[in-house]
């Protein structure tokens, strides 16, 4: 769509930021509106057994549904996250998270995203939460 920000730029202004970087979260891709996220596992931000928390799930379904926001919004504008709900749908025990995210309604003040969450183990892709997301869309001051 033309006056949007480019696909890449989205990747590195998302990948730059300091709570992003922190936790070893990685936007990887945005193409047809749908966005993906990675998080390898750390035992830092694990919970025993050797689990993802709710908290990382959550983080990378967040950064993958508001970054699907940002890829609408128009030229001059980014997002920033009001809320997020984050629903678990199974054992996250794995390798890493990868979030799936896309845009619900895209608006000129508020966009809403959502992201499907999983846990890669071994190969195997398997379902463990679900993200709705609510971004402020606002003007990038110069």
């Amino acid at each position: 769509m033309p006056g949007m920000t480019a696909s890449r730029d989205i990747i590195a202004i998302i990948n730059a930021l300091p709570f992003v970087k922190n936790h070893g979260v990685e936007l990887v891709a945005i193409e047809d509106g749908v966005t993906q996220v990675r998080m390898p596992f750390d035992a830092t931000y694990s919970t025993p057994p050797g689990l993802f928390p709710t908290a990382m799930v959550g983080l990378v379904g967040d950064v993958a549904a508001i970054a699907a926001c940002y890829a609408v919004a128009p030229a001059g504008h980014a997002c920033a996250t009001l809320d997020y709900t984050v629903k678990n749908t199974g054992l996250a025990q794995g390798e890493e998270l990868l979030a799936e995210g896309r845009v619900l309604m895209a608006g000129k003040t508020v966009s809403v995203g959502a992201a499907d969450v999983y846990v890669i183990d071994k190969g195997e892709r398997r379902p463990c939460g679900t993200v709705l997301a609510t971004a402020r869309v606002y003007k990038v001051k110069d």
